[in-house]
C-alpha cells in the first residue's frame, strides 16, 4: 500500500522509493565521513541493486566521487550464532543468488517487491560450515569472507560457554561486534577466547570488528561505531588480509601516517634500471625479486635522491661503501641520470630533482612552486632519512666493543637524540672555553700583578734617586722651590690625567660600537593586525627610547668630550708652563749642570713610569676578579659534564627500550678518564715522570677520592705552581708544595724543579678543563642469557640494532635485505615490529624472505625482473590483497618451513 494514496503500490512504485531510500543512505555516508560501507540484511541481498544503482548515479554526476559499498547478509546459522557474510564489491546479482541456494536460503520464492521479507529460518548449517558450502561454487571461492558474531553477551553471539569445539573449527579470521561494542569493551574471558592464547578455543588471533549496525530510517547510528580498514582494493579478500595485519591493518581511533614520506620515484638514464616511475606507499614497502633483478640499486637510487647514498655519504668502516658508490658513479651519475622523488612532508608537497643540469646538485620544488639548488647537507637536514644495509649493520654491531661511544649507538636512536647528544657536547666545549679564558685571565692578572709590583718598584727606585741628587743642590729661594714643587705635582696629575682621557676615548668608542650593533629595529609586521597592534606599539616605544636614548647619549658625550679635550688642551699649555718654570729654576744652577740634567732626565723616566703604572692599574681593573671566574668556569663545567652523564643514563634506559629489551645498557658515570690522563701526560712533559707510575697513581686517586675531587686538587696545585712562578718567587714566598700533583707525576726534586719551572696557563687550561665521561657497557640479551655485545653473532647484534630503528618515529627507513644473518625467531619478532613501525615511519625493504613481506603486511610490494634488453624493470606492483602479488611472493621469495606455513594458514595455498 502506498501510504500516501492508500492505494496498492506497483513495482515502479516500489523501485522510486527504494532508489529514494538508496539515494538517502549514500549521502548519509557522505555526510559522515564514511569511504566504504556494507548491507547486510537478514538472508536476502534484495536492496543491493537500489544502493549499487544510488553509486552509479552519484558517480555520473561527480567523477571524482569514490565509495566502496560491500554487498552481504546477515545470516543465522543452525543452534542460533549469526554471521555477516561480506562480498566483494564487483561481485553480480546472480552469485549472489547462487550464494543464498548454496546456504539453503528459499529465494525463490521470494517476492522482491513485497514490503515485508519472508520468514528468517536458521540455516541448516553450522556457522563453521558455511565456508566450506560457498566455496564448492568455484565462482564464489575467494570472494566473500565470513565474520561470526563475537560480541560480548547475547544469544547470538558465538562465544558462549561450551561453544568452543564449533570455534575451533572455523576456518575464518575474523568476527564481528554488535552496535557500540569495541575491543576495549570486551571483558577478559572474551577477549582471551580471541586473542589465540587459550588453546581451546583458537590457536590464531581473531579480530573483532566494530559495527553500527544501522537499523532506523533516518540513519541516526550510521557510522557511530565506524572503523578504519587499511585496503588496497574493494575484495573480500582484502578485508581478510586486513584482519590477518589488523595491528596495522584495522583500527579503531584515527589512523596516523608517518609525518614525511618519499610518495613517488622517477628514475631516467640508468644503465641498470629502465625508465622507472612508481608511487611509494607511506608504510612498508617491500622490493622483491630474483638475484640481480635491481633491488640494490633501486634503493641505492632512492638513498641517491635523498642524498644519503654510499655516493653522497660513505658509510663508515662498512665493506659494501665502495662497491655502492661505484655503481651510483657508474650507472646513473657519469652517465647523465636523473633522479626525480616526491616527497610529502606535513602535508606539504615537494620535488627533489637531482641529475646533470645542477652537476646533481639537489634541486628542491617546494609546495609554493619556487626553486631552490640545495647542498647534500641541507637536503639531509630539510629530509632526513636513514639507510643501512643488513650486512652493514651486522658490520656495524660487529665493531661495537666493550666500551661503546655513545654516539655509536645514538646513530639508532634517532634524529633529535643525536642532535642532543650535539647540544650536551657543544655546551661542555663551551664551558671549557670558558674555563680556558677564565684561566687566561687569572695568569695575565698575575703577571700584570707582577708587573705592576716590578714597575712600581722601578718607580720608586728613581724618585730615591731624584731625592739622593737633589740633596747635592744648594739650596732654592721660596718661589723657586714652589715652582719646582708645583712642577713635580703637576707631572703625577698628568700621569693621571692620560689615564682619565684614554678612558673617555674608550667609553666613547665602545658605545658608538654598541650603538651600531643593537640599533637595528626588528620586524613585527604581521597580517594579524588587531591582535598585535599592543606589542607593535610597545615594541616601538622601547626602541624609540632606546635608539634615541643612545644617540642622545652618544651626542651628548661627543660634546663633552670636545669640552674635556679643550681642557686638556689648556692644561696642556700650563703643564708646558710648569715644565718651563721649573727648568728655568734648575737653569740657574749652573755649577750643578750634571746634576740638573740626570735629575730632568730620572723625572721624565719618573712620568713615563706614572703611566705605564696607571696603564697596568687600569688593565687590572679590567681583569675584575679572575680566581672567582675560575671557579664559576669549573663549576659550570662540571655542571654541564653531569648533565651529560645524567642523560646517558637516561638514554641508555631508553637503547634498552627501543631494542626490546634485546640490548642491556649498562652506565658507568666516570668511567672513562682519558682526558685527565691526557692532560696528566701534558703537565709532565719534559718532567722525567714515568707513564706507568703516572697512570696507576692516577687511577689510585681517581678510585678512592673521585674524578671530580681528583681533578679539583690537582687543578689548585697547577694554579698555585704558576702563582708562585709569576709572583711568589720574586717576592719571597716559600715555594708551593703542590702534594697531590706531585704524589702522581712524581716527588723527585728533579720532577718538582721541571714541574715549576714548565708551569704555564697551557697546562693550567687542559687539567682544569679535563672532564670524566660516562661509559656504556653492551649485553645482548637472549631470552635469560646477557651475552657482552661484541660475543653475541652477527645476525643479533644487527637485529637489536635494527628494532632500535623500527621502534621510533622519522623519515624514511631504507634497508636492503633486513633478514640477512637473522634467524626465524628474530625475523618473527621483527615482522611483528613492522605493524606498528610503518605507522611511525616510512619503510622500505628490499628482501627474499617471505615472512617479511607477508607477516608484515606489505602495503606495496614491488616485483623488479630483468626484460629482454638486460634492463630490469617493475613487473608487477601492488599490495599482498592482489592474487599476482600473492603469486610472485610464493614462487620467488625464499622462506623456509615456517614461512610456508604462515602462508597456508593466511592464504591456502
Amino acid at each position: 500500500m502506498d501510504s500516501n494514496t492508500d492505494t496498492v503500490a506497483t513495482k515502479a512504485d516500489v523501485d522510486v522509493r527504494r532508489a529514494e531510500w538508496a539515494d538517502t543512505l549514500v549521502e548519509n555516508c557522505v555526510k559522515k565521513g564514511l569511504e566504504a560501507f556494507a548491507l547486510t540484511d537478514h538472508h536476502e541481498t534484495v536492496m543491493v541493486p537500489y544502493v549499487r544503482a544510488a553509486i552509479e548515479r552519484r558517480k555520473a554526476s561527480d567523477p571524482q566521487f569514490d565509495l566502496w559499498f560491500f554487498p552481504g547478509m546477515e545470516l543465522t546459522a543452525s543452534g542460533g550464532c549469526q554471521c555477516l557474510i561480506l562480498f566483494d564489491t564487483d561481485i553480480s546479482d546472480e552469485w549472489l543468488t547462487q550464494a543464498q541456494g548454496k546456504l539453503g536460503i528459499a529465494h525463490a520464492a521470494q517476492d522482491a517487491s513485497s514490503a515485508k521479507s519472508q520468514k528468517v529460518e536458521q540455516l541448516k548449517l553450522s556457522y563453521p560450515e558455511i565456508a566450506g558450502a560457498l566455496d564448492e561454487v568455484e565462482k564464489l571461492r575467494g570472494r566473500y569472507i565470513v565474520l561470526p558474531n563475537v560480541s560480548e553477551g547475547g544469544k547470538h553471539t558465538v562465544l558462549k560457554d561450551g561453544h568452543h569445539a564449533l570455534f575451533l573449527q572455523m576456518p575464518y579470521v575474523g568476527g564481528y561486534l554488535d552496535t557500540a561494542q569495541t575491543i576495549n569493551s570486551l571483558g577478559s574471558k572474551n577477549r582471551k577466547r580471541l586473542s589465540g592464547t587459550d588453546k581451546t578455543w583458537s590457536q590464531r588471533e581473531i579480530y573483532p570488528l566494530p559495527t553500527s549496525d544501522s537499523r532506523s530510517a533516518d540513519f541516526a547510528t550510521l557510522g557511530e561505531n565506524n572503523t578504519w580498514i587499511k585496503l588496497s582494493t574493494p575484495t573480500a579478500e582484502a578485508i581478510r588480509q586486513a584482519f590477518l595485519a589488523h595491528p596495522s591493518r584495522i583500527r579503531i581511533e584515527t589512523p596516523g601516517i608517518p609525518s614525511l614520506v618519499v610518495s613517488r620515484i622517477e628514475i631516467n638514464g640508468s644503465t641498470i634500471l629502465s625508465t622507472t616511475a612508481m608511487g611509494l606507499s607511506p608504510e612498508l614497502n617491500s622490493i622483491i625479486g630474483g638475484r640481480g633483478s635491481g633491488k640494490s640499486s633501486l634503493l641505492e637510487y632512492l638513498a641517491f635522491g635523498l642524498c644519503r647514498s654510499s655516493y653522497d655519504v660513505p658509510r663508515g668502516d662498512y665493506s659494501g661503501t665502495q662497491r655502492l658508490h661505484d655503481l651510483v658513479q657508474e650507472t646513473l651519475y657519469a652517465k647523465g641520470g636523473v633522479i626525480k622523488l616526491e616527497v610529502v612532508q606535513d602535508n606539504a608537497r615537494f620535488e627533489i630533482t637531482r641529475g646533470p643540469g645542477t652537476a646533481h646538485n639537489p634541486q628542491v620544488k617546494y609546495p609554493n612552486g619556487s626553486m631552490q639548488t640545495l647542498t647534500d647537507k641541507e637536503l639531509r637536514a630539510l629530509f632526513p632519512a636513514v639507510v643501512y644495509s643488513q650486512g652493514e649493520l651486522a658490520e656495524i654491531g660487529k665493531q661495537a666493543s666493550k666500551k661503546t661511544e655513545l654516539t655509536d649507538l645514538l646513530q639508532f636512536v634517532g634524529p633529535d637524540y643525536k642532535r642532543e647528544d650535539d647540544r650536551l657536547s657543544s655546551d661542555i666545549q663551551t664551558a671549557k672555553a670558558a674555563v680556558k679564558s677564565a684561566i687566561d685571565r687569572q695568569s695575565r692578572t698575575w703577571a700584570i700583578q707582577a708587573l705592576l709590583r716590578r714597575q712600581t718598584a722601578e718607580r720608586e727606585a728613581l724618585k730615591e734617586r731624584v731625592a739622593a741628587l737633589e740633596k747635592t743642590l744648594p739650596a732654592q729661594s721660596p718661589e723657586d722651590q714652589a715652582r719646582l714643587d708645583y712642577f713635580e705635582k703637576s707631572s703625577e696629575f698628568e700621569a693621571k690625567r692620560l689615564q682619565a682621557s684614554k678612558h673617555a676615548d674608550q667609553v666613547l668608542a665602545d658605545l658608538i660600537a654598541m650603538e651600531s650593533e643593537l640599533v637595528s629595529e626588528r620586524d613585527l609586521t604581521s597580517s594579524l593586525a588587531s591582535e598585535t597592534t599592543d606589542i607593535r606599539l610597545r615594541y616601538d616605544e622601547f626602541f624609540k627610547a632606546f635608539a634615541q636614548g643612545l644617540a642622545n647619549l652618544r651626542n651628548d658625550l661627543k660634546l663633552k668630550r670636545a669640552t674635556l679635550l679643550a681642557a686638556e688642551t689648556a692644561w696642556g699649555d700650563a703643564f708646558k708652563e710648569a715644565r718651563t718654570a721649573r727648568d728655568g729654576v734648575l737653569s740657574k744652577l749652573a755649577s750643578h749642570k750634571t746634576a740638573t740634567a740626570q735629575i730632568i732626565k730620572l723625572r721624565e723616566e719618573i712620568a713615563s713610569a706614572n703611566e705605564k703604572i696607571g696603564d697596568l692599574e687600569g688593565e687590572l681593573k679590567a681583569q675584575g676578579n679572575p680566581s672567582e671566574e675560575v671557579t664559576r668556569a669549573v663549576v659550570a663545567l662540571r655542571k654541564a659534564a653531569e648533565q651529560r652523564a645524567e642523560r646517558t643514563k637516561q638514554w641508555a634506559q631508553e637503547i634498552e627500550e627501543l631494542s626490546s629489551k634485546k640490548i642491556k645498557a649498562v652506565v658507568d658515570d666516570d668511567s672513562d678518564t682519558s682526558e685527565i690522563k691526557d692532560a696528566l701526560d701534558l703537565i709532565s712533559a719534559k718532567t722525567g715522570s714515568k707513564e706507568a707510575t703516572r697512570i696507576a697513581a692516577v687511577e689510585d686517586r681517581i678510585g678512592r677520592d673521585g674524578a671530580w675531587n681528583t681533578l679539583d686538587k690537582l687543578r689548585t696545585d697547577c694554579l698555585a705552581v704558576l702563582y708562585w712562578r709569576s709572583m711568589g718567587s720574586s717576592s719571597g714566598e716559600d715555594q708551593p708544595k703542590f702534594e697531590e700533583l706531585a704524589a702522581i707525576i712524581g716527588e723527585t726534586e728533579k720532577i718538582r724543579a721541571a714541574l715549576i719551572e714548565l708551569m704555564d696557563s697551557a697546562r693550567i687550561e687542559a687539567i682544569a678543563t679535563a672532564v670524566p665521561k660516562p661509559q656504556i657497557s653492551l649485553f645482548y640479551c637472549d631470552d635469560k642469557r646477557e651475552l657482552a655485545f661484541e660475543k653475541a653473532s652477527e645476525g643479533q647484534r644487527a637485529a637489536a640494532l635494527l628494532f632500535m630503528l623500527l621502534q621510533q618515529p622519522g623519515g624514511p627507513l631504507i634497508i636492503d635485505q633486513p633478514e640477512g644473518d637473522l634467524d626465524n625467531s628474530i625475523i618473527a619478532d621483527l615482522t611483528a615490529k613492522l605493524h606498528i613501525a610503518k605507522q611511525k615511519r616510512q619503510i622500505v625493504f628490499a628482501s627474499h624472505n617471505a615472512n617479511i613481506v607477508v607477516n608484515g603486511s606489505s602495503e606495496l610490494v614491488v616485483h623488479l625482473h630483468p626484460n629482454e634488453a638486460g634492463y630490469r624493470e617493475i613487473e608487477q606492483s601492488g599490495a599482498i590483497d592482489d592474487d599476482a602479488i600473492r603469486l610472485l611472493i610464493t614462487s620467488t621469495m625464499e622462506g623456509g618451513q615456517k614461512a610456508f606455513k604462515d602462508r597456508l594458514d593466511k592464504y591456502g595455498f
